[in-house]
């Protein structure tokens, strides 16, 4: 019986020094994410507070404050297992030698931005289904909306940002200049810029990971779906209902993080939930790989 006891110990030492371990050498270019909790989303008494934070929003107030605060909640106790993420979002580069390796037919249109000058920024225009492939040819996966907001507080009690708790356009790639909505558009008719910058520009959150927030925004392995608690008579989207049993819903994937044409502050905070089907591709849009401990 000893010996068994022993023999099983043996077996799960590893996996007990890699969960009690931060220091525990990773994969190359990926960041451990020690096991710990967190309270996920947003409290109610916070909804007033994000209104008057995005209130330079064109038409955006408190009255409406649900429409697009309602998913965060309800704020909820969340256990996490240790993990690894990437340092830094794939690149142009990276996933160009993806498809090379396996003559991968992608769904986006990702080739259009991966320019020869843009080899270290982040892969834009790559759909759910794009990116999920990636990740299993580099023996990943993508990670889980709880594993992606807990490692973007980077160990930290924080509430809007990955910094803290003010918007600051030193720490991340976003439209902070002030531009309208209507100014965005134009731009956008009459011809852009992608706006995004080589991966790890700024300054890395707690954890070490750079641009969990702005840049792109970052797909999840998630459908969405309400958090718990959550009634269906509290919740105020009209577009989409996570209650409803349709096709449409199951297929839509969680997206996270904002983005570099991020309009406002309160468009790239902590919590934000968006979604998407997993066939959606822009040049918002990339993601980071995770992968588990065995």
């Amino acid at each position: 019986m000893r010996k068994i006891v022993k023999f099983l110990g043996l077996l799960l030492f590893p996996v007990f020094v890699i969960a009690q371990n931060p220091n525990i050498e990773p994969p190359e270019g990926m960041i451990f994410i020690p096991e710990g909790d967190f309270e996920m989303g947003i409290p109610d008494d916070s909804i007033a507070a994000l209104a008057e934070l995005g209130k330079k929003v064109p038409h955006m107030n408190i009255s409406h404050a649900e429409s697009w605060f309602g998913d965060e909640r309800t704020n909820h106790l969340v256990k996490i297992a240790p993990f690894f993420l990437d340092k830094y979002e794939v690149t142009n580069e990276q996933f160009q030698k993806f498809v090379q390796e396996t003559d991968y037919k992608a769904e986006g249109d990702w080739q259009t931005y991966a320019t020869t000058e843009r080899m270290l920024h982040p892969v834009v225009c790559v759909t759910w289904n794009d990116a999920t492939a990636f990740a299993a040819w580099a023996g990943k996966r993508l990670p889980t909306e709880v594993e992606w907001e807990y490692a973007a507080k980077g160990g930290k009690n924080l509430k809007w940002f990955s910094w803290g708790e003010k918007p600051d356009n030193k720490k991340a790639q976003w439209r902070h200049q002030g531009e309208s909505f209507w100014d965005g558009l134009m731009r956008l008719v009459f011809g852009r810029d992608i706006n995004t910058v080589p991966v790890g520009s700024f300054v890395p959150n707690g954890y070490g990971l750079y641009d969990m927030i702005g840049n792109v925004r970052e797909w999840c392995s998630d459908s969405y779906a309400p958090y718990p608690g959550l009634q269906e008579s509290d919740w105020k989207h009209t577009k989409y209902r996570p209650f409803a049993d349709s096709a449409a819903i199951k297929k839509l994937r969680i997206s996270r993080g904002g983005h570099w044409d991020s309009p406002n502050p309160v468009f790239i905070r902590l919590t934000r939930r968006q979604h998407f089907e997993t066939s959606y591709f822009s040049y918002h849009q990339g993601f980071r790989c995770a992968r588990s401990i065995p």
